[in-house]
């Protein structure tokens, strides 16, 4: 039977697949959402099209949207759950909320939606103790998984990412979940990647030569 990673009390898993590393206080996550709400970044909306030739509307996460990641959470079966969190995470809306609201520099997402309804989401937290690398998180409901968008929002995210001075990515990634492993070796980019039990710790390079 294959071992857990024993839970990591630094770490609040996301209901879009994010996790921050130090558990934030009540009084940080209400001055969070008090901040002034930085313009919108409308230039990074597109319509995409997959190769089965299903049309995905990409644009950055609004303050809105955390009743839309609640109902991500519910495309998204026990394994996916546990592949991106470690745990299978309960409902929480005040967190869908407090992931709903970033600063477009150090925090970004970008959402995938279908009909209205958000289906996919990347993510990137900028680590402050070193502000050129990022943690990064990558959530596609279920029935939309193998359909390369997966790759398609990580070289969103990367491009995003280097125009606000990150160079590096950072993630945790079970050795199982084999599609988060392909996404990251097919973006092309140069890594370094580090074993730790059930964990595999990446380093990406996400600048492209040339």
């Amino acid at each position: 039977m294959r071992s857990r990673p024993e839970p990591r009390h630094d770490i609040v898993p996301g209901m879009d697949g994010g996790s921050v590393r130090r558990i934030p206080t009540a009084e940080e996550e209400r001055e969070k959402l008090s901040r002034p709400v930085r313009p919108y970044p409308a230039g990074h909306e597109d319509d995409v099209v997959l190769r089965d030739g299903t049309t995905l509307h990409l644009r950055p996460i609004r303050p809105d949207d955390g009743p839309k990641l609640l109902t991500l959470y519910d495309k998204l079966s026990d394994t996916s759950l546990y592949h991106r969190f470690f745990v299978v995470p309960q409902k929480d809306s005040a967190k869908a909320d407090y992931l709903a609201n970033v600063d477009y520099e150090n925090q970004f997402a970008l959402v995938a939606t279908l009909n209205g309804e958000v289906v996919a989401v990347a993510r990137y937290h900028r680590d402050l103790a070193r502000t050129d690398h990022a943690e990064v998180a990558f959530t596609v409901a279920d029935a939309l998984q193998g359909k390369g968008i997966g790759s398609l929002l990580f070289a969103r995210l990367a491009a995003i990412a280097e125009s606000h001075g990150v160079t590096i990515f950072d993630a945790e990634v079970l050795k199982d979940n084999t599609g988060m492993i392909r996404v990251f070796e097919k973006s092309a980019r140069p890594m370094t990647r580090r074993t730790d039990g059930e964990l595999i710790h990446f380093e990406i390079q996400i600048t492209l030569a040339g």
